[in-house]
């Protein structure tokens, strides 16, 4: 009997936030990765972007 690998990874569905300060800018994260603010809304594409645009205050998590 062979048994599947089992992935404990779940797939990261891509958030979404307003910005409730400006139209557009860009962030820059620790490290010097750019995000880009446009039409008051940046997409968080991984969880490290995700953790980072949490803490933001001006931004805010738009329903899913």
């Amino acid at each position: 009997m062979t048994s599947k690998p089992v992935s404990l990874d779940k797939p990261f569905t891509p958030v979404v936030y307003r910005d409730r300060a400006f139209i557009s800018r860009t962030l820059v994260m620790p490290g010097g990765r750019l995000l880009n603010v446009s039409q008051h809304h940046i997409k968080a594409p991984d969880v490290q972007a995700q953790a980072f645009l949490d803490a933001h205050p001006d931004l805010e998590r738009l329903p899913e």
